[in-house]
C-alpha cells in the first residue's frame, strides 16, 4: 500500500495583531489558513482521519489555539465540508421566481 503524497506546506501564522477590529479579522484569517489545511490534509487522509494535533503541526500552532477557532473536531469536520461545497458544487445558472410557476399554454 503507497502512503498518500503530503499536503502542500502551509505558510505558518503570524501571531501578532492589535485592535479589536483587525484581531477579528485576523481570528477570520487565521480560521480560513486553518480550514484550508484542513481540506488539503482531508483530501489524503478523509474526513475522519482529521485532527487537532495534525492540522496544529501543518499551521505551527498549539493545538489549543486550533481548537479555539472551532470548538470540537466536529465543527472543524463542518467547516470543511462547507468550505467544500462552496468551492466545489456547482451553482444553478438561473434562480426560482414566482413569475416561473405558471407558464400559459398555447391554447389560453
Amino acid at each position: 500500500m503507497s502512503s498518500p503524497t503530503q499536503p502542500r506546506p502551509i505558510t505558518r501564522i503570524s501571531r501578532s495583531a492589535s485592535g479589536t477590529g483587525r484581531a477579528l479579522q485576523k481570528g477570520q484569517q487565521t480560521k480560513a489558513v486553518i480550514v484550508e489545511a484542513a481540506l488539503g490534509l482531508a483530501t489524503h487522509i478523509g474526513l475522519e482521519g482529521l485532527s487537532i494535533g495534525a492540522l496544529a503541526d501543518i499551521t505551527g500552532m498549539s493545538k489549543s489555539g486550533v481548537f479555539a477557532h472551532f470548538g470540537s473536531r466536529e465543527e472543524l469536520q463542518i467547516s470543511v465540508i462547507r468550505e467544500y461545497h462552496t468551492r466545489f458544487e456547482p451553482r444553478p445558472r438561473w434562480t426560482w421566481r414566482p413569475s416561473m410557476r405558471c407558464i400559459p399554454s398555447a391554447g389560453s
